[in-house]
């Protein structure tokens, strides 16, 4: 007898919450020192809009994943591993249905002088993209390699590296692309509740058709208590980005660069986290875009074992370059959005909770079908053990 993925994941998860032992970890080897997680669920919605365009095209559709992590904590090295399987299942489009596997390992560091960490992922992908309006399907290769070290009793520098690659499966519309990205950071402690640090980043997004970017960014913010009552990380500065052998792009550009989270713990109940990111990118028919985003989001713990979140953001994604501009026309392509979303969550036991979403996103642009409304509600049951 055959069943269908959607029903093996429902049935797996029905499994870990009626049969599991009442453990932390579903396995514990090495008196501890070793752990096996296990995380399922199974998801029913609506997409109004599943390719993110001016045509409205809505869907019901079934989602779950299903993954098994493994932590180790014994000796120098500590190792965290995931192997999970995200899979989606659409009524209306059934080309759109996917299985996507996805691989994780990091290694850390935590003792000692210096600290670090080596991680590599990889994965596929499907998504809705509101930079080309349609959906896009690739298998990402990400690699990195973080150092922090303590140089005196006020001063650390911390540093990263990292190579990330996306391979797109549809190669006569998409273009893959290759990312080669290192930061170094200052940080100096002013005071037991602020760090000061200044960040330089280099970026290099290589396309397959030979032509390249590159970004060089300076910043400097604060991490820690930022303002009055909101603690996180906030960094300005400014960054340009110089195209090469592109025959769309010949101009540098330059302008602000930000990014950052804050929080604001109201009380034991209520929080409000601001955050903001404005930052060079690459779209997958690589056009280079400047993107812009802000937004707020409320949360309520209502209790031990339910909350209720409220979120806005709003954003603009402007496109550079002689890509950027909408023939016959002769203007350029500039998208400003914003989102509208809630959501309640409720444990109904240590191993087993359930969300309820709801996500309003509207886009308006200069391009008449990249204009567009687009609604997403849906159910979660979820279980981690």
């Amino acid at each position: 007898m055959n069943f269908p993925l959607r029903t093996l994941t429902a049935l797996a998860v029905a499994y870990l919450f009626v049969a599991s032992p009442k453990v932390h970890a579903l396995v514990s080897l090495e008196d501890g020192r070793d752990h096996v997680f296990v995380d399922g669920t199974f998801e029913m919605g609506y997409d109004s809009n599943v390719f993110t365009n001016a045509q409205h095209k809505g869907s019901f559709l079934y989602e779950g994943s299903l993954s098994t992590e493994f932590t180790r904590r014994a000796g120098l090295i500590g190792v965290n591993g995931t192997v999970s399987l995200e899979y989606a299942r659409y009524s209306a489009f059934r080309a759109q249905n996917f299985q996507d596997p996805k691989f994780a390992v990091e290694f850390t560091k935590q003792t000692g002088r210096t600290t670090g960490s080596v991680t590599v992922n990889i994965q596929k992908e499907n998504r809705a993209d509101v930079t080309v309006n349609t959906r896009d399907v690739s298998w990402n290769y990400d690699v990195g390699l973080n150092i922090q070290y303590p140089v005196i009793e006020r001063y650390t520098i911390s540093g990263s590296l990292g190579y990330d690659k996306v391979a797109y499966d549809n190669t006569k519309l998409f273009t893959d692309q290759q990312m080669y990205t290192a930061n170094l950071f200052l940080y100096y402690v002013l005071n037991e509740q602020r760090d000061l640090f200044v960040n330089y980043r280099f970026r290099d997004t290589v396309e397959s058709t030979n032509a390249y970017y590159i970004d060089n960014s300076v910043t400097a913010g604060v991490s820690g208590r930022v303002y009055g009552p909101f603690n996180g990380s906030v960094q300005f500065g400014y960054q340009a980005r110089s195209p090469y052998r592109d025959p769309n792009n010949h101009d540098s550009t330059g302008d602000l660069s930000a990014s950052g989270s804050a929080t604001w713990n109201i009380n034991r109940r209520l929080q409000l986290t601001g955050n903001l990111s404005r930052d060079f990118s690459t779209t997958a028919q690589a056009e280079s875009i400047q993107v812009t985003s802000a937004g707020l989001t409320f949360q309520d713990s209502i209790a031990a074992n339910k909350s209720a979140t409220l979120g806005a953001n709003f954003g603009e994604n402007r496109f550079l370059g002689l890509d950027g501009i909408i023939e016959p026309q002769g203007i350029r392509r500039v998208d400003w959005f914003y989102s509208l979303s809630a959501s309640y969550y409720y444990m109904l036991n240590e191993h087993l909770k359930i969300n309820f979403n709801y996500i309003y996103y509207r886009s308006y642009s200069t391009l008449a079908y990249a204009e567009f409304p687009r609604q997403q509600i849906n159910v979660t049951l979820s279980s981690h053990w």
